[in-house]
Order: structure tokens, then sequence, then C-alpha cells
């Protein structure tokens, strides 16, 4: 999978690069949502992304704000999964209703990830 991570945190962005690619992922990753936005509409590396990982609180364009603008503003179907130290009912509303698609807790768990990942990925088939 092309795969798109969103995160102002360098240690998290570091580390989860590092997992995604040991897993055969190809991955870009970004410290804010504005460059987000540019890659996804944009695309100047010519990447078409098969997902993206976003955390939720940045500084700037947070996460939900992100998802706003890809899909009201950019129309995008990218599959969205959102990750945050914050996990609580109203939150996880809020998520699902501008567009998210999932959600993981950090730290990451990079198991659940991947459990989480299959279910966009055309080419893994998914486990029942």
């Amino acid at each position: 999978m092309n795969i798109l991570i969103i995160d102002d945190d360098l240690f998290t962005l570091k580390a989860l690069r590092f997992n995604l690619e040991h897993l055969g992922h190809k991955v870009v990753s970004v410290e804010n949502s504005e460059r987000a936005i540019s890659m996804v509409t944009e695309n100047p590396e010519g990447i078409k992304f098969d997902l993206l990982i976003s955390d939720i609180m940045m500084p700037g364009i947070s996460g939900l704000s992100l998802i706003t603008v890809l899909r009201s503003i950019h129309f995008t179907t990218i599959p969205i999964i959102m990750m945050s130290t914050l996990n609580n009912k109203h939150l996880l509303e809020a998520l699902y209703k501008l567009g998210a698609n999932d959600f993981i807790n950090k730290p990451i768990d990079i198991e659940e990830l991947e459990i989480k990942m299959r279910k966009y990925d055309k080419a893994i088939p998914v486990l029942t």
C-alpha cells in the first residue's frame, strides 16, 4: 500500500514509517495537515495514496479539520485511520461523522494497526 502518515511528533513518524516499510508498504510522512493536503490534492510526488494515517491533535490544522477538508472540499475517498492518545465516545463519534474510517490509540500497537489496515488493502484478503 502507499501510505501517507501525518503527525507533528517526529518520533511517531519515524517509528510508524520504519514499521510500515518493514511490512512492505511505501510510506510518505509529513509533519502537518497543510503538507498532507498538498500531498493528496496536488500530488507533487506522483503517488496515489491508498491510506492516510493521521494524528488528531496537531498545531495549525488539526486532524479533525484535515478530515473535513479532504472529505468536504476535495471529496477524497482515501481511507483515513485517525490516531490519538485521546479516546472517548464523543471524539470517536465526531471522527466518524466527519468521514474517518477507523481509529487507533497511541502508543500504536503495530499488529493492531496492521489488522485495521487490512480492511483497506485491496491486495490483502480480510481475515474473517
